[in-house]
């Protein structure tokens, strides 16, 4: 049996449903479809990289670390964090002793409007605002507890002596589905740091490629 339509009332002035038109055994017909979308009503979505090198010391995340991103207290929106990528490299020949961790943790924080130094992210719609989350590259002002670790990157091993050069690049990728994203609410945030020590003559470095949602629900 070929297609065929089943005639509906002339329009009038209730709800309008999305259709499409086609033509079918000479017949102009509207065809129904569904787009299966979110809940969230996405106010913008952002992006932002950083170059980080592995510290001597470890840092603690709280007052020292690479980066932190910060939902404001005062914030009337949502922010998900969509995707995270490592990439590092070795940049000379050493003997790599240590095998300190970059670690991605969530946080809360108390004090006010942090001050530390702005990193800017970039818009992935002109047309988007600008970014009601706080991206920076040092923590003043507030005060951080952390939580939980979420993500965690080892560097780069990097070959010693006259035998090896610098070692090639590893990439960690994490780019969870939306189920899976940490949802950061007003007055929590995320943060990348070192929790354990390096070693002074470390040359390795890492690349870090972030995204975040910035959105309300109904």
């Amino acid at each position: 049996m070929g297609a065929s339509y089943v005639q509906l009332p002339a329009d009038s002035s209730g709800k309008k449903l999305a259709t499409r038109q086609r033509t079918v055994g000479g017949n102009t017909v509207e065809e129904q479809y569904v787009i299966p979308i979110s809940e969230r009503v996405r106010s913008g979505v952002y992006a932002a990289t950083m170059l980080c090198a592995v510290a001597a010391s470890a840092t603690n995340g709280t007052t020292t670390g690479f980066w932190w991103l910060y939902n404001p207290a005062a914030s009337g929106i949502l922010m998900a964090l969509r995707r995270v990528e490592y990439q590092s490299q070795g940049g000379s020949a050493l003997a790599t002793v240590t095998s300190p961790r970059l670690s991605l943790n969530l946080f809360t924080f108390t004090g006010g409007t942090p001050s530390g130094t702005a990193i800017t992210p970039g818009k992935l719609d002109s047309a988007y605002a600008t970014a009601t989350g706080l991206l920076k590259s040092t923590q003043a002002t507030t005060t951080v507890t952390l939580g939980a670790p979420v993500f965690a990157f080892l560097p780069a091993w990097s070959q010693s002596g006259s035998s090896g050069g610098p070692s090639g690049g590893t990439v960690a990728d994490w780019n969870p589905a939306e189920e899976g994203q940490p949802i950061l609410r007003a007055g929590e945030g995320v943060v990348c740091y070192q929790p354990d020590a390096g070693t002074a003559s470390d040359t390795r470095r890492q690349i870090v490629d972030i995204a975040w949602d910035e959105y309300t629900v109904p």
